[in-house]
């Protein structure tokens, strides 16, 4: 018999399986594949209802808040940094660049944004008594004398309460002054834009205009009043420095004739200038001294190693080359005469003592060159010595000067410093005498703010092209949410690569159940056959048939993991269309803890049923009932018993089914579910194929993954699940492709 088992299909895929009937305890992996381009468009479909309601409240709220909000006007005015300077001796200084120290075109716009600037212009305009400037300090500032802890400790002054609301409220106008005001600078230019907001558009302008205004005042009038400090500074400074310098040249002449110091021709002292030449000469003499130890290195390196031949001044020695050559005729002679004599010939014999001569020679010359070189490193650093002993004479000399020398460094410095400072503080007094005559500000205003005819806040299309794509990616974020928390199945290729099961049929959700009408899932096989609901019934039943190819399935027990999946109604509804074809059918009521068969086909309570059968009270022919609207027979549960897994377990439930499948063509047992209790477990080895349902995106995967392994620890030979109760104008999008399902639905007759 041929039965299929839940095994894994690709464990390089999923690093879990459902266990097999060999005892194998893995579970299937639940992780979905990864969004591709047609899972994107499927879910854009299937969930179009939630992405649209969301673009759309989205862009209602917007609307509302858009239109709630107070429109504002903005002015703007733009000033220009022109930092000439305004001195008549130096025309160039006069036509001058503009500055271009973005660091100083920042600290414009502080003063800019300064809290006194905006105090000027409140002041100048008499902003307090405007009505939108007044409603942001009215509502608080009364209550300021009852906020300040003096008033609490009867400490502070009538006088004093009434200067801190003054001041509060003035803080208030300028905190509400600078929150519609902009500053910023413009690129990399040395130009300003300053921008206001008002509700009023020819407040705006005024107001905006006045702030560019009032910056080149202040501008010109700091720079007056700086003048002025500065002329005064500079002349009471200028006294004290002359007399500064005048008593520091005096010091320095009068110790130069105390210590007799005399210059040199050359500006320096005698003896720096030997010092100096005694110095070159020993970096000189260093210099030689380290090339000849260097080379004296090398040759008693190569000396040591036994390539004392290689040493480049024997090499270049006249001696060593006649020597060489002598020795090379020898060997010759040597080659010539070993192929005609023996080794020990007087010949070779003599040839060889005359090899040994030559190369005590050349080793005697060779050691010669190498001492001749350590004589010239031995004078050399006789020379550096003598050099350095003349250097430390001249230092201890210079020393003592030195020490001379430093106190008329202070001096002369000191005198050189009051000197240049004297010198310059001059200088700064007649340029700025010059100046004080002619004062222009450093910025001016090159665009002057125009009243406004658009408003500039809120940018309605802006906030709406925002909103609209915005909206539009909150229910994409939604529909992908909800599409990621459904935790069941939805295609069969879910099923069949996650569970290694096949899907014998996807059957459809009947929502409307009334009985009078024939829509009833189980009446619609018989009022309706050309239903997609019947035709569905029909493919799992002709699946089933055929899930065994060796033995036809007889005893088919219909189970799931949990309850509502929908196991009783595709029991009834199969049972119903096997005894429509001609089959003699039976469904007998396996659920014994909560008993639905009847119920589902149509049946009152009956008296008599399963439990009666196999204890034997009464025979199978009294319990058994007609269907009403098929000829198939129903054997209920109209009594639960005490224990339904001893019930099942036992010998008599073991010979009655074997007497079903004698009796009748097809034999349907509506089990309990998986999970909650064991007699699935029992009814499935009695059955030739087990009929797992599982309800269409409800039921989670995890629940199906541990029922199917229960089922498969007591080797129940399932032959493969139902998809139940699937919403099929959503289905369609996952299992039909992109069709639409109307196409489809032509076919049926619902």
């Amino acid at each position: 018999m041929t039965v299929q088992r839940p095994v894994l299909l690709s464990q390089a895929e999923n690093s879990q399986a459902i266990p097999t009937g060999d005892g194998v305890e893995n579970s299937p992996s639940v992780s979905t594949p990864a969004i591709d381009l047609v899972v994107l468009l499927r879910i854009l479909r299937v969930r179009r209802e939630i992405i649209l309601g969301t673009a759309a409240a989205v862009i209602a709220l917007t609307l509302v808040v858009l239109f709630a909000l107070t429109p504002l006007y903005s002015a703007s005015s733009i000033v220009m940094l022109d930092q000439q300077k305004n001195n008549i001796e130096d025309v160039a200084s006069v036509l001058s660049g503009l500055p271009t120290d973005q660091a100083g075109v920042l600290n414009q716009v502080q003063i800019l944004t300064s809290r006194e600037l905006a105090g000027h212009v409140i002041s100048k305009l008499n902003l307090k008594d405007d009505p939108y400037f007044s409603s942001a300090t009215k509502s608080w500032t009364k209550y300021l004398a009852f906020l300040n802890p003096l008033s609490w400790l009867n400490g502070g002054s009538k006088a004093r309460d009434d200067a801190a609301g003054v001041d509060a409220e003035r803080n208030a106008l300028i905190d509400r002054f600078e929150k519609n005001m902009t500053v910023a600078p413009i690129g990399l230019s040395t130009a300003i834009k300053v921008t206001y907001e008002s509700p009023d558009a020819q407040e705006a302008t005024r107001i905006d205009n006045a702030i560019a205004d009032a910056y080149v005042e202040d501008q010109l009038n700091a720079k007056f009043e700086a003048t002025q400090k500065a002329t005064r500074w500079l002349a009471d400074r200028i006294q004290d420095l002359s007399r500064q310098s005048q008593t520091a040249d005096a010091a320095v002449q009068q110790y130069r004739a105390a210590n007799g110091l005399v210059e040199a021709a050359t500006g320096g002292s005698v003896v720096d200038d030997q010092m100096t030449a005694i110095s070159g000469q020993l970096v000189i003499a260093k210099a030689d001294l380290a090339e000849k130890q260097a080379t004296y290195a090398h040759i008693a390196q190569l000396q040591q190693e036994g390539h004392a031949a290689d040493i480049s001044q024997a090499v270049s020695s006249v001696l060593i080359g006649q020597l060489r050559n002598q020795e090379a005729t020898l060997m010759q002679q040597e080659a010539d005469l070993s192929s005609k004599y023996g080794s020990r010939n007087p010949k070779m014999l003599d040839i060889e003592s005359q090899k040994a001569n030559l190369q005590a020679k050349i080793n005697e010359e060779v050691n010669r060159v190498v001492q001749s070189v350590a004589n010239d490193v031995s004078i050399a650093q006789a020379q550096v010595g003598s050099l350095q002993a003349s250097l430390d004479h001249i230092e201890d000399q210079s020393g003592k000067q030195n020490q001379l020398k430093v106190k008329l460094a202070q001096l002369q410095s000191a005198a050189s410093s009051a000197k240049s400072m004297y010198e310059a503080f001059l200088s700064k007094l007649n340029q700025t005498q010059d100046q004080q005559g002619i004062q222009t500000p450093d910025a001016r205003i090159i665009s002057r703010a125009e009243v406004p005819i658009y408003t500039s806040y809120p940018n309605k299309l802006l906030v709406l092209g925002a909103a609209i794509p915005g909206g539009i990616l909150l229910g994409l974020m939604f529909a992908f949410m909800m599409e990621r928390l459904d935790s069941g199945f939805r295609t069969t290729y879910q099923i069949e690569s996650m569970l290694g099961l096949p899907v014998l049929a996807t059957i459809p959700e009947v929502l409307n159940s009334n009985k009078d009408n024939g829509a009833d899932p189980v009446d619609r096989i018989i009022d309706r056959p050309m239903s997609s609901f019947s035709e569905s019934i029909r493919g799992l039943q002709l699946a089933l048939t055929l899930s065994n190819v060796d033995k036809q399935p007889k005893v088919i027990v219909v189970t799931s993991s949990v309850p509502g999946e929908g196991k009783t109604t595709i029991a009834a509804s199969l049972a119903r269309l096997a005894a429509r074809s001609g089959l003699k059918t039976i469904i007998v009521d396996g659920d014994l803890r909560r008993p639905m068969v009847a119920h589902t086909m149509g049946l009152g309570v009956s008296t008599l049923g399963i439990l009666e059968v196999v204890v034997g009270s009464h025979s199978l022919d009294q319990c058994l009932i007609k269907d009403p609207r098929s000829d198939a027979l129903i054997l209920p549960c109209a009594k639960k018993p005490i224990s339904p897994s001893d019930l099942l377990s036992s010998q008599a439930m073991n010979n009655l089914v074997a007497n079903l499948a004698k009796t009748f063509d097809f034999v349907v047992i509506d089990s309990a579910p998986v999970l909650p209790v064991n007699d699935t477990k029992i009814l499935g080895q009695l059955a030739d194929a087990v009929l797992f349902v599982t309800r269409w995106e409800k039921t989670p995967r995890e629940g199906v993954s541990n029922a199917l392994r229960a089922l498969a620890d007591v080797h129940a030979p399932v032959a493969g699940i139902a998809l139940a109760r699937a919403d099929m104008k959503r289905f369609q999008y996952y299992s039909y492709g992109y069709q639409d399902y109307y196409y489809y639905n032509k076919y049926y007759a619902e």
